[in-house]
């Protein structure tokens, strides 16, 4: 009878403990959330780019998002994940398309370098010229960033909720970088299939 007891009062004192840290685990969540979405704001102001505000209540809230166009495609900026997990995301979808598949990892610093998962073979030359290679690595900053290509969009993550400017810039222009390639691509292979007149 003791021990039962003593369990009720452990209870009693525990559920509040927990109830206290899953708020501050919750206040701590959403001003993360918030400064991202401020940032991005001024961001997208200062740039003219397409802003979409965060809607709903955690945990179902949506996440901030910036998005715009360039000559050769739509993109758009946002962020994936929770907590700990968060990612930013860059989708770029081009106005062109190639028929393939391509998976571009770039590891931390140190930790391996980079590893390229292609299909069908030779595929990952049409899309990762020098230019977007050395725009992938630059945007890799000791991060995990990963490019994927598959069915005409391309998805361009590396962790955590990004607030640095710079690296917005540098990531929009590495997306620019891969439409145009691709759109180049696209063309010089639809002129090499047209009969000559």
């Amino acid at each position: 009878m003791g021990y039962d007891l003593l369990a009720a009062a452990f209870f009693v004192l525990l559920t509040p403990i927990v109830i206290a840290g899953f708020c501050a685990f919750w206040v701590v969540n959403a001003r993360d959330h918030e400064a991202i979405a401020a940032c991005w704001q001024i961001y997208a102001r200062a740039r003219g780019f397409g802003f979409v505000a965060p809607e709903g209540e955690w945990p179902n809230r949506t996440p901030a998002a910036i998005s715009w166009t360039s000559d050769d495609a739509t993109l758009r900026l946002t962020t994936v994940g929770r907590e700990a997990k968060v990612r930013t995301r860059l989708v770029v979808k081009p106005d062109a398309t190639l028929l393939g598949t391509l998976v571009w990892i770039g590891d931390e610093a140190g930790a391996g370098g980079v590893r390229t998962s292609e299909r069908p073979a030779g595929f990952a030359q049409r899309i990762l010229s020098p230019r977007v290679e050395r725009a992938l690595l630059a945007l890799r900053q000791r991060d995990r960033v990963t490019l994927r290509y598959r069915r005409g969009r391309i998805t361009i993550e590396w962790p955590g909720g990004e607030l640095n400017d710079a690296r917005l810039d540098s990531a929009r222009r590495l997306g620019e970088e891969v439409a145009a390639g691709i759109a180049e691509e696209f063309r010089g292979r639809a002129l090499a299939r047209k009969p000559a007149a």
